[in-house]
């Protein structure tokens, strides 16, 4: 995972922690979700080795469900028979079946937001990928017009050459993108404003052979 996707996977996994605290969760049963979870990041993490005895059989019974199964909602039934026991040692008369539903939804939840923050990091980089791009293709119009010069310009517009190529550089992207739109439609008038005039004098030192 990129940094910013680890550091909002622990912020999740353990909020899940204290979510799991408050539904009065078997601790060993929390531990072994909690556990698990690691193998999406990794999958050479979990090992049945660190559960409780009890709880190796729907330890492994989830792994073969797979870890990402658990982001989907995809629980071993195992559980809440394992949650009815920790609760009935307890002598709480909370539902198993309940806690295991928005267990369900709590995890579901989890894998939505991982994947709606992936999905806004994507975009901002690849925003910044964007407005690379245009800064690097403004400022390739930028030199061909202070490499072509004042010439196809009116005088007016000849100062907009006058100062250094950088100071135009180092303007906003806005800034410039303005700059060179200006100068494009200033060089473009110019050159059909002068294309009459040219094409009389092309007649006038070229003229049609006579029938």
């Amino acid at each position: 995972m990129a940094p910013s996707a680890s550091a909002e996977w622990d912020r999740r996994t353990a909020t899940l922690d204290q979510w799991l605290d408050a539904q009065v969760a078997d601790p060993a049963i929390k531990h072994a979700i909690l556990h698990l979870l690691q193998g999406v990041r990794d999958p050479s993490l979990p090992s049945s080795r660190v559960v409780p005895l009890h709880l190796c059989s729907a330890f492994l019974s989830q792994q073969c469900i797979g870890y990402q199964g658990l982001l989907e909602g995809r629980l071993s039934v195992q559980w809440a028979a394992l949650q009815e026991q920790y609760l009935q040692s307890r002598g709480s008369q909370r539902s198993p079946t309940l806690w295991v539903f928005r267990l369900l939804h709590q995890l579901i939840l989890l894998g939505f937001h991982m994947w709606e923050h992936r999905n806004s990091v994507q975009h901002s980089e690849d925003n910044v990928q964007l407005l690379r791009e245009r800064s690097q293709l403004v400022n390739g119009g930028i030199h061909s017009q202070f490499d072509m010069g004042p010439t196809n310009l009116p005088k007016v517009v000849h100062s907009m050459l006058a100062v250094k190529r950088r100071t135009v550089l180092n303007k906003p992207l806005v800034d410039r993108e303005e700059w060179l739109k200006l100068v494009r439609m200033e060089r473009t008038a110019y050159r059909r404003a002068l294309a009459p005039q040219r094409r009389i004098l092309h007649r006038f030192f070229h003229p049609a052979l006579a029938p």
